[in-house]
């Protein structure tokens, strides 16, 4: 077991997170299986060390076993190989310090602000509210349209817009957002439209031939129904407490439904 000396000098270790060091000369540093913990002792009433000299102890915290809720201390004399497994709760770690003393001491998994950060961003992405669009044409859906006319497509009002939800954690926070950057129709006939916004709304009290859509296609062939997928795909992305942000994976939400198009009928007269 540790000496009196060295008790504070474990708790000081235990107590900060990795690659870090306090005032008084404290430190750990993280390494794969295994931490290396620092201190200037604090000489005793008792100790016969000359004033004004601190001899540095330095321990090396080698993982013992691996545990996951189970106390199960492993020989310090023995040559057991460590686990291969990940910790999970926590860990044995074997204990040297350059002034002989040994031991084996269990120490809880600890998560960094930014490993808090992130989990927060992730779970707030989460329970962003995005539904399939709602995507209107022209023609108007269950109406018919016409070959080699243009059949716009766009989205409802206030469909394109941003949407950010923020967690809490004490005094760590984290905004997730999810911004729409894409619409992909897959158009039925074997054709795949890409649009970076919206679409134009077909505006009915204007004449047709002073309006342009920037999201429309041709339908070269009639069908009496064809299965239009209208998919909408958002950039996440997140920001926290500490200046730290960073991307999160692309959310694509889709709607399905038919359209008809049809040749349009020529009527010849004779004069």
């Amino acid at each position: 077991m540790f000496t009196g000396a060295m008790t504070p000098l474990l708790v000081a270790g235990l107590a900060v997170f990795p690659s870090t060091r306090d005032d008084d000369g404290v430190g750990v540093s993280a390494q794969p299986f295994n931490y290396l913990i620092w201190a200037k002792e604090k000489p005793r009433q008792s100790s016969a060390t000359p004033a004004g000299k601190k001899p540095k102890v330095t321990c090396s915290y080698r993982r013992w076993w691996y545990a996951n809720g189970l106390k199960k201390v492993g020989s310090a004399d023995s040559d057991q190989p460590l686990s291969t497994e990940q910790p999970k709760e926590g860990a044995w770690y074997e204990v040297r310090c350059s002034d002989g003393s040994r031991d084996i001491v269990w120490i809880k998994n600890q998560e960094s602000p930014r490993a808090v950060r992130e989990r927060l961003a992730r779970r707030a992405y989460e329970r962003i509210p995005i539904t399939p669009p709602k995507v209107l044409t022209a023609p108007p859906r269950g109406q018919d349209g016409l070959v080699g006319l243009p059949h716009w497509f766009y989205l409802a009002e206030g469909q394109w817009a941003a949407k950010s939800k923020r967690l809490h954690a004490g005094a760590i926070w984290a905004e997730a957002t999810a911004t729409p950057q894409r619409m992909t129709i897959d158009t039925g006939d074997g054709r795949t439209l890409t649009c970076d916004g919206p679409g134009v709304a077909y505006d009915t009290s204007r004449p047709a031939a002073l309006q342009r859509s920037t999201c429309s296609h041709r339908y070269l062939q009639p069908a009496k129904a064809r299965e239009v997928t209208v998919s909408v795909t958002w950039r996440g992305t997140w920001r926290g407490s500490g200046g730290e942000g960073g991307v999160l994976p692309p959310i694509t939400r889709s709607a399905t439904f038919p359209i008809r198009v049809v040749e349009a009928q020529a009527l010849v007269t004779k004069g």
